[in-house]
């Protein structure tokens, strides 16, 4: 009965999204389709990018480990290990909030429905976007094994919840601004000319 409900609810929301298109109101089209596929995206997310993301991340951060050795990360558990000295460590888990799958599934989801770009665009604009989502997040574990590496197991919550998401945060912020800003301030003064 619920595949049913949401199938239902699916097929409203495509047969909104043609007679706003056909309607020429693109605010609207843009902010339904967006949230719509949201919606869609990140109800299905619990079952391919929760597995994936985490997996990607973890396989990427093995591979700098061997190289900085501050590390080791557990590919099955999904987890990184810090090691202080001899008997202090630290472990984080790398999950659905640590793998930037929200912040993935919400730009192809803007991307998608944003009206300035050609298919084409958005396809390379999409790969591009989520290439540096997963650096940024990269970045971010790395700062964090950073600061526990040399503050100890006490700035944990500093380094991984603020300072690692402010990093986070500000690096997708420039990639917002950079495929939704800039291109909107860019192409709508030039159209107008």
């Amino acid at each position: 009965m619920i595949k049913f409900l949401i199938l239902f609810v699916v097929i409203i929301w495509l047969y909104l999204l043609t007679l706003l298109k056909r309607s020429k109101l693109s605010a609207y089209y843009f902010g339904l389709g967006s949230i719509g596929l949201f919606i869609i995206l990140a109800s299905i997310s619990n079952i391919y990018f929760n597995q994936v993301m985490p997996r990607v991340i973890a396989e990427i951060l093995k591979s700098i480990s061997y190289i900085l050795k501050e590390f080791s990360v557990n590919i099955s558990q999904n987890s990184i290990l810090i090691n202080f000295g001899s008997n202090n460590y630290a472990e984080l888990f790398i999950n659905y909030e640590c793998s930037g799958t929200l912040e993935t599934i919400a730009f192809i989801s803007m991307l998608s429905f944003f009206p300035i770009y050609k298919d084409r665009e958005k396809i390379v604009i999409g790969c591009l976007g989520v290439l540096w989502i997963l650096v940024a997040n990269i970045v971010r574990l790395l700062m964090t094994i950073a600061i526990l590496n040399y503050f100890g197991i006490n700035a944990l919550f500093i380094a991984h919840s603020i300072i690692g998401r402010v990093i986070f945060y500000v690096v997708v912020i420039l990639l917002y601004y950079q495929v939704f800003t800039r291109p909107q301030i860019i192409r709508g003064w030039s159209a107008k000319l």
